[in-house]
């Protein structure tokens, strides 16, 4: 009996050693006093951010993470304890969760923790509490990326619109300045009456040549006689 019991310990050390060492971040808690409903609506709420909620003896979890890069924080491990492991990359959702229960619990409090090898105090997790989660921070980090290309976009439309009114102010002047170039159109009345006009004025140099020619024969049969 007393060998399987042993062995039965040293299972649950294997084990729990194998999820405090290759979990990113875990925090230990006292929740001495705290009743089972409590611990199971806890255990619910960290399950949504993908945590879980160990409830341990403090020497089974001692042996754990003696040999592991967390045995630094075997002076947080009292009594029986609630070790909560988060097995993503945001550690602000598990200390979120664990801050502001403990706020409406009393019994619940938090001890210390250890995230990538460090130790976590139980400031430290209070810090990391008060944080914007991951997806917040990028969603801040892209409207501050976003306002300058918006800026951007707004000279460069402010710019373009001022090249569209010099252009068009330009083409209006053009094309008032080809309008005073052109010549008057004369009616076809006044064209008609200006030709009538050069006819009238040609007619007698016709009229006067045969006169012309008359005198010439006349002085010729003048110049015979005398002759």
């Amino acid at each position: 009996m007393a060998k399987r019991s042993k062995e039965c310990k040293k299972i649950m050390v294997e084990e729990m050693a194998t999820r405090l060492n290759t979990r990113g971040m875990f925090i230990i808690t006292n929740f001495k006093g705290l009743s089972s409903q409590d611990l199971n609506d806890l255990r619910k709420q960290l399950r949504d951010v993908s945590s879980e909620y160990l409830v341990i003896k403090d020497l089974i979890a001692k042996r754990a993470i003696s040999e592991g890069p967390n045995s630094m924080i075997g002076q947080f491990i009292e009594g029986e304890v609630g070790i909560a492991i988060y097995q993503k990359d945001d550690s602000t959702y598990i200390s979120k969760i664990l801050a502001k229960f403990s706020k409406e619990h009393e019994r619940l409090s938090i001890r210390g923790g250890a995230m990538d090898g460090a130790v976590l105090s139980k400031e430290d997790i209070s810090r990391l509490a008060s944080l914007p989660s991951k997806e917040v921070l990028l969603g801040q980090l892209a409207n501050v990326l976003n306002a300058p290309i918006q800026g951007l976009a707004g000279a460069l439309s402010a710019i373009l619109c001022k090249i569209l009114y010099a252009l068009n102010a330009v083409k209006d002047k053009k094309e008032k300045t080809d309008e005073g170039k052109r010549p008057e159109e004369v009616p076809s009345s006044s064209k008609d009456e200006v030709e009538e006009k050069n006819e009238d004025k040609a007619e007698p140099e016709q009229k006067e040549e045969p006169k012309i020619e008359e005198e010439k024969k006349e002085s010729k049969e003048e110049d015979k006689k005398e002759s």
